[in-house]
């Protein structure tokens, strides 16, 4: 599994319209092809540092999504953001995956 981790801080004054153009960006990721998950995290002590992680079943989806016209919209954000977007690559090797959470009976 490949994990692409990308690190955005906003400008104060552009939150919303940041929040909004991330909303858009997600959905797109996600629906593309390899794309298994997205999340959006945010900074519990920093509300304008905000952290997208996906998850993707091969470095050729995820390559094909960072070359993709879908990606250069994070350059497009630049207007909102304090800095540019940066951006993690990690390969994660699996023996099994397991789930912690509470188990009802």
């Amino acid at each position: 599994m490949h994990v692409a981790t990308v690190n955005l801080r906003l400008r104060e004054d552009k939150h919303a319209e940041a929040l909004s153009a991330v909303d858009g960006f997600i959905r797109r990721m996600h629906a593309w092809p390899g794309c298994l998950t997205c999340r959006l995290l945010t900074d519990a002590g920093d509300g304008h540092s905000l952290t997208l992680v996906s998850e993707w079943d091969s470095r050729e989806a995820l390559d094909s999504f960072l070359s993709s016209r879908e990606f250069l919209i994070l350059q497009g954000m630049r207007m909102v953001l304090r800095d540019d977007p940066q951006v993690v690559l990690d390969e994660i090797l699996i023996r099994s995956r397991m789930s912690l959470g509470t188990k009802t009976h």
